[in-house]
This record gives structure tokens, sequence and C-alpha cells, in this order.
């Protein structure tokens, strides 16, 4: 897996610890998992649209699996990748390559 990990320049409150975009096939990036620190550890998300429904916020996700082995094998992977990229930082500061273009961010 080829995954590109930043932080969050926005931490609303500190939950997502780690944005990421995955090249899944030669070229086809998919921008805005999530690395998140719920109350259980930190657990993967894929990137979701938010829509209103009689009022209420609702979530679809962006990025759809065959079934839920292969969703639990790639999010496992993505973790994986993440405390990786964690390791490699260990005392290094964030610098200005750590965010993506601020014509790609979203709230």
């Amino acid at each position: 897996m080829d995954a590109s990990f930043y932080e969050p320049r926005y931490k609303k409150d500190g939950k997502i610890v780690a944005l990421a975009d995955v090249d899944i096939s030669d070229g086809i990036i998919v921008k805005g998992f999530r690395v998140i620190r719920g109350e259980k550890g930190l657990f993967a998300s894929v990137p979701t649209k938010s829509f209103l429904v009689e009022g209420r916020t609702r979530y679809m996700p962006q990025v759809v699996f065959a079934s839920p082995d292969r969703r639990s094998q790639f999010l496992e992977a993505l973790l994986d990748a993440y405390q990786k990229w964690k390791e490699g930082r260990s005392g290094v500061e964030a610098g200005p390559g750590s965010h993506p273009p601020a014509d790609e961010l979203v709230e």
C-alpha cells in the first residue's frame, strides 16, 4: 500500500490524528482516509460525505469494499502504514510539506 500521511490542519476535538491519501491502483489516488483516536485505541476510517436528512446530518462512505473481510484487511494495513510513518517522524516537527495544498483542505 502506498499511503501519504499528514497531520490535520484543523484539530477540532483532537480525535483525528492523521489523514491519508492512498494510491490504490497504479496512480488512482483516494484522498481523505482518517486515522482516529477512539476510546478503544486507534482505528482507520474511509472518507465520507455528509448530507442532511430531515434536519439530521448523515454520513455516506465514499469508498466501498467488496466484502467486510477486504475492508478489515485494507484498514488494518492502513493502520500499520500509519504506525511506520509515525515511527519515522518521532522527534520531527511538522514542516510545510506535512499538509496538502490549501485548496485541497476540507474541514
